[in-house]
């Protein structure tokens, strides 16, 4: 037998070790600790390095279980980069790449991937919208305890049918846009219902971070009239409402009212170019978008037909469109700052807003172009610990009135509350006569 074939005897492994190996640790503890008598020790010496090496059991294999969510999210995401082979209808999307790039001054980023990745499905979407939506924009983000909401928006083509203009507005105020929103660029876009005047007065009372379920329900005191998808609908258009600004003069009244883009003789959107240095000031900024009364409306309650004597509620009054964002006295909701700042601030800088009234609204603005974004848990800003609204008081007991009390009661007519007459409810039975 060759000293190879006898090599290869020894490599022959047994339980994931084979003698050469195990002798070769034996004899390596053999000259490193160097015992005095080698021969008699070589046992313990080997009985020792087989209690040195723990064979641990094989790891499981969790690959099966990734894969399954892993292969779905790339199939669905690999199919927002086909291109189609004709041309699709729909509306047009946001150029959120250009966006993306204004957004970062404003500290707000999705990273270059997802963003493209949001993009493609926005594109997508739009694509699935009927023309009446005119065109969707991107509004932001609102993070909740499982997975974030991404939502984009589009003019609300009609009124509902069924709607009580009492209780909700149309499109001519709070539902104006329709919101979209998805948990993922590879989700499905879900249209959030119309909000009423209710869930955004209610909304403004209570204070709970969003569950990640549209369907969930929302305890809370006030009771909160709706579910998650109407909570953050609410929420949704109290920011709107508050921080949706861009440079004075970019918007303007039309004759019947109706705020649109300021336009050349040609017909052609074109907003007045502005300065960074300029639009530092507050005043310098105006709300292009209606604000909401304390009745949750943005324009008047409408008269009811048949009341001639008509006061309307208090908190009926709507705040003018239009308003430039430091016109509110005693109120300092906003901060201005350069981008870049200090050394970097050149004349073709980016001026950016800073709501300090909702943490995670932004408005970019340089030459004739301006952003809108927020990012945040939709809550607004308090410096002092929520506490819920104590219950409202207890109502008196009915009592009758005292020149009722004595009146006696005509046939017909409902009975008054009469006094208390203690009496046997089972009187006796009558004796039969024998």
């Amino acid at each position: 037998m060759s000293f190879e074939e006898a090599k290869q005897i020894l490599q022959m492994e047994d339980n994931g070790t084979s003698l050469y190996d195990h002798l070769s640790q034996v004899l390596l503890k053999v000259i490193t600790e160097k015992p005095g008598d080698a021969v008699t020790s070589f046992e313990n010496l080997s009985i020792g390095v087989k209690g040195e090496k723990v064979t641990l059991p094989p790891a499981p294999d969790s690959s099966a279980e990734a894969s399954g969510p892993v292969l779905d999210w790339s199939t669905k995401t690999a199919a927002l980069f086909v291109k189609p082979d004709e041309a699709p209808e729909g509306v047009p999307g946001p150029d959120l790449m250009a966006d993306a790039g204004m957004y970062e001054w404003a500290g707000v980023s999705f990273g270059k991937t997802e963003t493209y990745r949001l993009y493609l499905s926005i594109k997508k979407f739009c694509e699935t919208l009927d023309a009446g939506y005119q065109a969707v924009k991107f509004w932001g983000k609102v993070t909740s305890r499982d997975g974030d909401y991404y939502v984009c928006y589009g003019k609300t083509p009609e009124n509902p049918e069924d709607m009580d203009a009492t209780k909700m507005e149309g499109t001519e105020g709070a539902n104006k846009y329709t919101y979209f929103v998805t948990k993922g660029v590879s989700s499905p876009w879900v249209a959030l219902p119309n909000v009423t005047m209710a869930q955004i007065v209610t909304a403004g009372k209570i204070r709970r971070l969003l569950t990640g379920s549209l369907d969930a329900a929302v305890p809370s005191y006030p009771p909160f009239p709706g579910n998650e998808a109407n909570l953050l609908r609410a929420m949704i258009a109290q920011i709107t409402a508050d921080c949706a600004i861009a440079p004075s003069g970019t918007f303007e009244a039309d004759d019947e009212g109706l705020i649109e883009p300021v336009k050349n003789d040609d017909g052609d959107v074109d907003p007045p170019k502005k300065e960074c240095e300029e639009l530092l000031s507050k005043d310098a900024w105006q709300h292009y978008e209606l604000r909401l009364n304390t009745l949750g409306r943005c324009t008047k309650l409408p008269e009811p037909e048949d009341a001639d004597d008509y006061e309307p509620p208090e908190g009926d009054e709507v705040p003018e469109p239009l308003g430039a964002c430091g016109e509110e006295e005693g109120t300092d909701e906003w901060s201005m700052r350069p981008c870049p700042g200090g050394a970097g601030q050149t004349a073709g800088s980016y001026a950016k807003a800073v709501s300090l009234t909702w943490p995670g609204a932004y408005a970019v603005a340089g030459g004739k172009s301006f952003v809108n974004v927020y990012v945040g848990n939709g809550l607004k800003y308090s410096n002092v610990t929520y506490t819920p609204p104590l219950p409202a008081g207890i109502g008196k007991e009915w009592s009758v009135p005292e020149e009722e009390a004595d009146a006696e009661v005509e046939p017909g007519t409902f009975p008054l509350e009469g006094k208390d007459v203690i009496a046997d409810p089972t009187p006796p039975a009558e004796e039969e006569d024998e």
